[in-house]
């Protein structure tokens, strides 16, 4: 009786680290997925914010070569006037 009870208890011991096993390996590959859904939805809103600081820094570039060839004309238009006068 005492084997059997000793069986018993190391068949019921075995059995449950097994589902132990089996859950813990679900819950790894869940927590995974999740972990690369999350990195893509961060890489792609780093990738938006990436693109739109870039055309952001083009444009004002641009705004900056314009407003500096300006004033570098009328700079130019200035000394010519004084020279004249």
């Amino acid at each position: 009786m005492k084997k059997l009870f000793v069986l018993f208890a190391a068949v019921t011991l075995f059995v449950g680290v097994q589902a132990c096993k089996q859950k813990a390996e679900e819950a790894t590959e869940e927590v995974t997925e999740a972990a690369t859904e999350t990195t893509e939805a961060v890489t792609d809103a780093a990738t938006t914010v990436a693109d739109s600081a870039a055309a952001t820094a083009a444009t004002a570039v641009d705004a900056a070569a314009d407003a500096t060839k300006g004033a570098v004309d009328k700079a130019a238009d200035a000394a010519k006037d004084a020279v004249k006068k």
